[in-house]
């Protein structure tokens, strides 16, 4: 669709001038008619004129997608059943017109694909949960939806003369699409290219505050003003406290509370800022789970006119925020037990229905309407969370928040909080490592453990002083073996002595004592080895060992000599009568590697333990846990 040239056409009610911009078919005149431009006709159509609008963006607000810079020339505003959507017509400087869909805070670029109009709008004729295009892709139908009333301010662009708006959205792995039907051979597809609103870059936007609209209480006939209408299409009475909607032009009220009064943490009209956003407290429920009958939560709508409707749940003691999205997982995925959706594996936590026990202030859509029909999955990636509801109608919302961190709700309120229980379901362990990183993590240390001991020990000699065999004399049960001299040339050495004895039923007991030649010094260390056997019961027992070592360390060059005093056991029917000592010099020492090993797995051994608690605390509540 290429921008023509801008028209000025006079409007066949009033007189009055209707203005065109560029290829623009769609305008209000002053005198509350909307005109469809048909060549150089202009045919009424069945919408109305847009009054006192306070959205953040207008016409004439500029924005920049990608490399495309756009100006806004006007919208229509659809009210379905029980949600509002804006679609705004782009004058874009490629020359093609675009769409930006936009409600609730959440945003699309919208792109029409080159398919014949008619065959769309076969499409409408079916109910089947997927939706194939012409070119073979396949999509989920996650909405199907029928305008109610059409609104419209400055002006717009549709393919042919409009007398419906029926939406069918459809999502797959990997795209987005939405059909509209403006008549009953003309449909088009709109590929959806879902976008944060920072990234749009807009200008001269509306900074006007939203008004509201009043509303009389059907119970009490107190006056009600829904700051949020139209997106906010269900309230609570100031009052009375009755449930009320207004969706489509239909009035219904829907009883009152079912709990007594609750004590929140905030009131309506405060503000707080998360997550970039700068919100006011409209709304505040509290929930029940009606399938474990045993969970309570308390839920906050926060509005923002740049970033719409958010909501703020506390459950004890930890909060979490969540916002509506369209850029989600395919419907299917929703039956799963895990969801890989954006670089990350999503967990199914939770299954539920739930009850609103008490509610204050105003809600977007319409809330109240059997809700208790309304399924609900939450699935995680702490500190991340993707919540999926489907309503009585089948019509698929995807939810994507974050755990909130308590000082920052702490930081923004004058009330004391609710105190912090367990574990919550999107929290982050303080190990903010996966159990498979923290295995690898220990397994690295230690092959580097082994490493630098193969790198140190290949320099190590490994010299043999000396290795003998000393008998005892058949009188003397302690004795003293005398060595030959020998030299250690290194500045610093270590030296083992390894020494045996065949032990049986006894035991010995080997002094021994590292003299310096020259000057006289000593360096002496002692250690002794036993061993004992028998039968109890009929069964072979044995315990202690045959072969022991003495560590010699940091002993400084010289000439040495070894003195060794073995003692053994007086039995004379069980002691032993030699022993065996073999001196090693600059030996290869395992010990210090050992040591090292058990240091080096003392911090992943804490954080798996750690996250080991941390997880099987938090899916202690889940009926989905593999703990």
């Amino acid at each position: 669709m290429s921008i023509g040239t801008s028209k000025l056409a006079i409007c066949p009610s009033c007189g009055k001038p209707v203005y065109f911009q560029g290829s623009n078919n769609l305008a209000a005149c002053a005198c509350q008619k909307v005109w469809y431009r048909q060549g150089d006709e202009l045919v009424p159509v069945p919408m109305r004129m847009l009054h006192a609008p306070t959205d953040i963006i207008q016409p004439g607000t500029t924005g920049r997608w990608k490399d495309v810079a756009f100006t806004v020339t006007g919208r229509i505003r659809v009210h379905f059943e029980d949600n509002v959507f804006n679609y705004w017509t782009l004058n874009c400087n490629d020359g093609v017109t675009r769409h930006l869909a936009e409600g609730y805070g959440m945003y699309a670029v919208c792109e029409v694909l080159p398919f014949k109009e008619a065959v769309i709008a076969r499409k409408f004729r079916s109910d089947a949960q997927k939706l194939r295009l012409p070119d073979d892709r396949e999509f989920w139908v996650t909405a199907r939806n029928e305008h109610r009333l059409i609104e419209v301010e400055g002006n717009a662009f549709v393919p042919d003369l409009p007398d419906r708006f029926i939406s069918i959205e459809g999502s797959s792995d990997s795209e987005r699409v939405e059909l509209v039907a403006y008549a009953e051979d003309v449909a088009v597809v709109f590929a959806c290219h879902d976008i944060v609103p920072e990234m749009l870059f807009l200008g001269n936007t509306r900074d006007v505050e939203p008004a509201g609209r009043r509303f009389s209480c059907q119970n009490c006939a107190a006056t009600n003003n829904v700051l949020t209408y139209p997106y906010a299409q269900s309230w609570v009475c100031n009052k009375c406290e009755t449930r009320h909607s207004f969706t489509g032009e239909d009035y219904a009220t829907h009883g009152g509370q079912h709990t007594s009064s609750q004590n929140f943490s905030f009131t309506i009209g405060e503000r707080i800022t998360l997550e970039g956003g700068n919100y006011q407290f409209v709304g505040m429920v509290q929930k029940y789970d009606i399938d474990s009958r045993a969970d309570y939560w308390q839920e906050y709508t926060l509005f923002s006119k740049l970033h719409g409707f958010a909501f703020l749940t506390e459950s004890d003691g930890h909060w979490t925020i969540l916002k509506e999205t369209k850029n989600a997982p395919a419907p299917s995925d929703a039956r799963m037990h895990q969801i890989d959706f954006d670089n990350q594996s999503f967990r199914r936590f939770s299954k539920y229905h739930f009850r609103i026990l008490y509610a204050l202030g105003e809600f977007p859509g319409n809330v109240f309407s059997m809700h208790e029909e309304t399924e609900a999955m939450d699935y995680i990636a702490p500190p991340e969370i993707l919540s999926i509801e489907k309503d009585y109608r089948k019509r698929i919302s995807w939810f994507r928040g974050k755990y909130i961190r308590r000082k920052v709700i702490a930081s923004q309120v004058s009330q004391t909080l609710p105190r912090q229980v367990g574990i919550a379901p999107a929290q982050p362990s303080w190990v903010n490592m996966k159990t498979e990183s923290i295995a690898k993590s220990g397994i690295v240390a230690l092959l580097l453990v082994v490493l630098v001991q193969m790198l140190t020990g290949s320099s190590h000699t490994n010299r043999v002083i000396f290795s003998s065999t000393y008998v005892f004399s058949d009188s003397l049960n302690t004795q003293t073996f005398i060595t030959e001299k020998f030299e250690l040339e290194k500045w610093s050495s270590a030296l083992d002595l390894d020494f045996s004895s065949p032990v049986e039923n006894s035991w010995l007991e080997l002094n021994a004592t590292l003299v310096n030649a020259v000057d006289g010094s000593e360096y002496s260390m002692q250690k002794g080895v036993e061993f004992y056997s028998g039968y109890e019961s009929g069964e072979h027992w044995s315990e202690g060992d045959h072969d022991g070592v003495i560590h010699f360390t940091k002993i400084p060059a010289g000439t040495y000599f070894l003195k060794l005093t073995a003692a053994r056991d007086s039995n004379m029917y069980s002691q032993v009568s030699v022993v065996s000592a073999k001196l090693i010099h600059d030996a290869i020492s395992y010990r210090n590697m050992w040591i090292v090993m058990l240091l080096a797995l003392v911090w992943p051994l804490t954080l798996g333990l750690s996250r080991y608690y941390s997880e099987n605390t938090r899916w202690g509540n889940s009926p989905f846990s593999n703990f």
